[in-house]
């Protein structure tokens, strides 16, 4: 199970399009959207990823720019991997200073199904340069195999 948004700019004139995206909302969604300004909405977002097999091993990276190691979560079960965490606001910049708001901030929580054949005992979390790198070991039967491709002469 994965998470994703689309990114859409013209959420930030919501306000004076209101009409834009009423297919994607109910009418209670709607409602807020319309009366609420766009600076006040809680916003979730999750970490863009990418998940891959190298030299026996399954890897998982997640971009969290902003986000402080102590404030990541991950854990396994049941054959999912959550990572979940929290990207604080900046307390020092004030609402009346902001002119231009893209990156979002609050909490994220991003699931995605893990292989079979991970040995999700031994998962281990690295968080360097805001990158969090997700690493277990996969056992050699679950691995790739190769097979050669013979060619027939006449």
């Amino acid at each position: 199970m994965s998470s994703l948004i689309r990114w859409r700019p013209s959420l930030e004139w919501m306000p004076l399009r209101p009409f834009v995206r009423l297919w994607d909302w109910d009418l209670e969604e709607f409602e807020k959207d319309f009366l609420e300004p766009v600076s006040k909405k809680e916003v979730y977002w999750v970490p863009r990823v990418e998940s891959y097999e190298k030299e026996g091993n399954y890897v998982i990276k997640a971009d969290l720019p902003g986000v402080e190691a102590k404030d990541v979560k991950v854990t396994v079960e049941k054959g999912c991997l959550t990572i979940q965490g929290e990207r604080k606001m900046d307390r020092e910049v004030k609402e009346k200073e902001v002119r231009r708001r893209e990156l979002f901030y609050g909490s994220f929580q991003r699931t995605m199904a893990v292989p079979e054949g991970v040995k999700t005992e031994q998962v281990k979390a690295n968080y360097h340069d805001g990158v969090l790198e997700i690493t277990a070991p996969m056992e050699k039967r679950a691995l790739p195999k190769k097979i050669e491709v013979e060619v027939e002469k006449n």
